[in-house]
């Protein structure tokens, strides 16, 4: 039997990501180009999460 592929991020001299999706398709990206979208992830995370907080506080507050 072969063994299933691994995915994940892997660092080194050129970043890399890859993944299976449910339905068996292989998605990958690597590169230079990777650090971008890594940095508008964490950026949207960073400042979705406490505006949904705040947004949250304020709805529960004005009960």
């Amino acid at each position: 039997m072969s063994q299933a592929p691994r995915g994940g991020f892997r660092l080194g001299p050129v970043p890399h990501y890859s993944t299976t999706t449910r339905n068996g398709t292989r998605v990958s990206c690597g590169g230079c180009c990777l650090p971008i979208p890594l940095g508008c992830l964490t950026g949207v995370v960073a400042l979705g999460v406490p505006w949904a907080v705040g947004a949250i506080g304020r709805r529960l507050a004005a009960r």
